[in-house]
């Protein structure tokens, strides 16, 4: 039977001691937003122990984070009998477990039958839980994505908006030389991509005074490979693995590129982005961070949230190359 958590409950908000699972969300850019979460409830309280769940693709970004003790990374065709059986494998009794949509750690939290288990009380979430936390947000303006997680987190008793929550991973040093990533296609649809033409000629001019690194995206590399030959450069492209190319953003000095997961990995790891908006709503779901900046023209069409352009797609034509240019030119400056 599942039951509402309120906030007077203070057995459940008092998550001190112990061993606590957490069940990341699958997207890349979704487990970002609930990075700072994570630090909230660890920051409330040390002496519980985090251990993250994730798929193999997002496990790398937990692993930077100090205040995760131990991250289990799942096949992302794992079945909740197969988490549950990790979690079992691993002799660690779990008091809690926390989750935000349902996937095979949190199924697989319930197949392992971890006591307390609390999440939102979305409805194919709700068979998972002991305990569905509800937090109910007043109607107005937008608000960003981050704060789903956070505002949730306050309903267990931890403070969301202290500012070590949202601090980067430790950084290697950059190189003296500008050093810029260009991010030419998205996982997000190629809706949200910007003319492989245009990105041809912002990386011509770059390549005149910046070091130039092409960043492939989750699941569609071809933009990226292609821009490589167009430029005469394919050595510029990026080939490391999903571990790689953390480090490697964080040796950036800035990021230009669609709305998708790399800008949103970019931003976690500290360097500072420009995303090209379209179909998407920057002030729901722009990389986290007030120094990173968005561009975008308004349509009235967008924010459509397709990953398929029906139409002609000018919410991402009618953005121009000195228009990135010149915003490029006020981000990145010294």
């Amino acid at each position: 039977m599942s039951h509402p958590l309120s906030s007077s409950d203070q057995s459940l908000a008092q998550i001190d001691g112990g061993n606590i699972a957490i069940s990341s969300p699958d997207a890349i850019d979704e487990a970002c937003f609930s990075v700072p979460a994570v630090r909230a409830i660890h920051n409330a309280y040390p002496n519980g122990t985090i251990v993250v769940f994730a798929p193999e693709d997002v496990a790398p970004l937990w692993r930077k984070v100090e205040e995760v003790e131990k991250v289990i990374a799942y096949n992302t065709h794992a079945s909740a009998r197969n988490v549950g059986q990790i979690i079992k494998d691993l002799e660690i009794e779990f008091t809690k477990s926390i989750a935000w949509e349902n996937n095979p750690a949190t199924s697989g939290f319930a197949q392992a039958f971890i006591p307390i288990r609390m999440g939102t009380p979305e409805k194919d979430l709700l068979p998972h839980l002991t305990h569905p936390v509800e937090v109910v947000r007043p109607i107005g303006p937008i608000e960003h994505r981050v704060r789903h997680y956070l505002f949730f987190m306050q309903k267990l008793g931890a403070i969301p908006f202290d500012k070590s929550n949202f601090l980067h991973p430790k950084r290697p040093l950059s190189g003296e030389q500008f050093r810029v990533a260009i991010v030419p296609g998205s996982d997000f649809g190629n809706s949200t991509e910007w003319p492989l033409a245009n990105y041809v000629t912002l990386t011509r001019t770059l390549m005149d005074y910046a070091d130039v690194t092409i960043i492939p995206s989750h699941d569609r590399p071809s933009p990226a490979i292609a821009l490589g030959k167009k430029v005469g450069r394919p050595e510029f492209v990026f080939r490391g693995d999903d571990d790689e190319v953390l480090d490697h953003l964080a040796t950036c000095h800035g990021l230009v590129g669609n709305d998708g997961s790399i800008p949103h990995l970019a931003a976690f790891m500290g360097t500072k982005s420009l995303v090209l908006f379209g179909p998407n709503e920057p002030l729901w779901k722009r990389p986290l961070g007030k120094q990173h900046q968005f561009i975008r023209h308004h349509v009235p069409c967008s924010p459509c949230l397709l990953a398929k352009c029906p139409l002609d797609h000018r919410c991402m034509m009618e953005i121009t190359v000195e228009e990135v240019l010149d915003e490029m030119r006020t981000l990145f400056s010294p």
